[in-house]
């Protein structure tokens, strides 16, 4: 059975045409198209990104892709029957599990006995102090004295609470003031990248780091600020609809076409 490289090396020679014409039209460096047409991947490489390229090339040579997709991927992931062996139940010893339970009951009904027989001390009971009767008077002067701290103690919460309520308008009129500043804000940009049909999307930041990498299906839906430029990276720039601020500014690139890193601005227009 031919591999899927050599069948697409086949017919670039049938058509005549080099690696180097191939890379110019389809955007892809030579290098990937030489690992695709011999095989040869790195264990670290985005198997997703691989696919892409593979589609973008079969279809330039005019080739069955969905057929040659799947025998690439039976080519490159075979099912490996793996045998799972099962080690028996250990039988646990029931008599052994009893003796423990019970040496361990038997050590704290030693302890407990221990503890109630010479730990343990009579509780105290309580004692009153003998206070002798007061006079009449002196009951009236205590009563006064507590009506007294009482009403000191509402005025000063009241003078506490119109002191708080001061403040707090006082805060209240400088958060308000402070609040104004928030409406002026101006929101960035969004960006919708909108998928018309399967395609693979992948989106890199500023330091070249993956935060988006997947098989898109149609309708699927992509958002993110335009503050952010990343760059964009796909298999199909045909399938890919840009959206900005809810207006349609067009497809990225032509069906087919294979885009590599490309950042989009705010007068993007296609």
């Amino acid at each position: 059975m031919e591999l899927v490289g050599q069948i697409l090396k086949k017919n670039r020679n049938i058509k005549e045409l080099s690696i180097l014409d191939i890379s110019n039209e389809l955007n892809i460096s030579k290098e990937i198209l030489d690992n695709i047409e011999n095989d040869h991947f790195q264990n670290n490489i985005d198997y997703v990104f691989i696919l892409g390229h593979l589609r973008s090339y079969c279809s330039f040579l005019g080739l069955n892709q969905d057929e040659l997709i799947d025998q690439f991927k039976k080519q490159h992931q075979p099912n490996k029957n793996i045998k799972i062996n099962i080690r028996k139940p250990k039988v646990i010893n029931n008599l052994l599990y009893s003796n423990k339970i019970f040496s361990f009951s038997l050590i704290i009904m030693i302890f407990t006995t221990f503890y109630f027989l010479f730990v343990e001390v009579d509780k105290t009971s309580k004692e009153y102090a003998l206070i002798p009767d007061l006079p009449e008077n002196y009951i009236a002067i205590i009563e006064k004295a507590s009506v007294e701290g009482l009403v000191k103690s509402n005025n000063t919460k009241k003078v506490n609470e119109e002191n708080f309520a001061e403040l707090e308008g006082n805060i209240g009129s400088s958060s308000a003031i402070a609040s104004l500043s928030k409406n002026n804000t101006v929101k960035s940009s969004t960006i919708t990248l909108k998928i018309l049909d399967d395609t693979w999307l992948q989106l890199r930041n500023r330091n070249n780091e993956i935060v988006f990498s997947q098989l898109m299906n149609k309708d699927d839906e992509y958002s993110y600020p335009l503050d952010n430029k990343y760059s964009i990276t796909s298999g199909n720039a045909g399938h890919i609809l840009v959206i900005i601020n809810q207006t349609v500014r067009g497809k990225i690139g032509k069906k087919g076409q294979v885009v590599d890193s490309l950042v989009l601005s705010k007068d993007f227009s296609n």
